[in-house]
């Protein structure tokens, strides 16, 4: 019963989110928080903000929601079977 617990708290089966930061600009936050994400993962949202962090300094801040990779489906493999030779 506790395994079955467990496996439910996988975090390939849940969404997530990636955050990054950048003194440049939103792209450059952006990107930066793209580049953490998993293979395969589908964004599902970005959001950024602008964070004063001294007089006249911004820092932007972006986050990007993201689904996993949908699971992928291996095929079963089938026992290979030799003809028999005819005479």
């Amino acid at each position: 019963m506790l395994l079955a617990g467990i496996a439910g708290l996988s975090p390939a089966a849940r969404a997530g989110s990636a955050t990054a930061s950048s003194i440049w600009n939103k792209t450059n936050a952006l990107a930066r928080a793209r580049q953490q994400l998993p293979p395969g993962a589908v964004i599902t949202g970005e959001h950024c903000q602008e964070v004063e962090v001294g007089i006249g300094n911004i820092r932007y801040l972006c986050t990007v929601e993201f689904s996993p990779a949908p699971a992928v489906s291996t095929p079963t493999s089938t026992p290979t079977q030799t003809p028999t030779p005819t005479p």
